[in-house]
């Protein structure tokens, strides 16, 4: 017997079954606390001198390049969004552009985006590691893409 007065197989028991109650009751999903939100220039332009545009890395490049033609997606601007959950997070960007992000019941995160006041589009995805991809036609006819995403993106993404 041990100090406590337990023997070692009733206190190997003990913890056999307090690991395998652990293992049986399924943990929570975690829930989405941050939202990656990059907007992206596409373009046939070389990035303009001057500015601090970072070309995308090649994980969103492998989602935008096989659909869209641009030569170049320099990402123009990132923010990291704290979503709140009880409530839409607005966030603010360039050019008169700006997005709702809503956790919705299902786990889903509904993304609307809007252009000088007016809704343009809106996307839903799932919170576990996927993305938004947003756009529209830029005044000088390249292309501009938000996207939010639940993967911090690199320094190349």
């Amino acid at each position: 017997m041990n100090p406590v007065g337990i023997s070692s197989r009733v206190a190997f028991f003990i913890l056999s079954f307090c690991l395998a109650l652990s293992a049986a009751v399924p943990l929570a999903p975690p829930t989405l606390d941050k939202v990656f939100v990059q907007v992206i220039w596409g373009t046939d332009q070389p990035r303009p001198t001057g500015t601090s545009y970072r070309e995308i890395g090649p994980k969103l490049s492998a989602k935008l390049s096989p659909v869209f033609r641009w030569q170049h997606y320099w990402e123009t601007e990132r923010q990291t969004v704290r979503l709140d959950p009880a409530r839409i997070t607005k966030v603010q960007l360039a050019n008169q552009r700006a997005l709702e992000l809503e956790r919705l019941k299902s786990g889903e995160i509904e993304v609307r985006l809007f252009l000088k006041g007016g809704l343009v589009s809106k996307s839903r995805y799932s919170s576990s590691g996927c993305m938004a991809i947003l756009g529209g036609e830029h005044e000088s006819k390249d292309s501009y893409f938000i996207v939010a995403r639940s993967d911090a993106p690199t320094t190349t993404e």
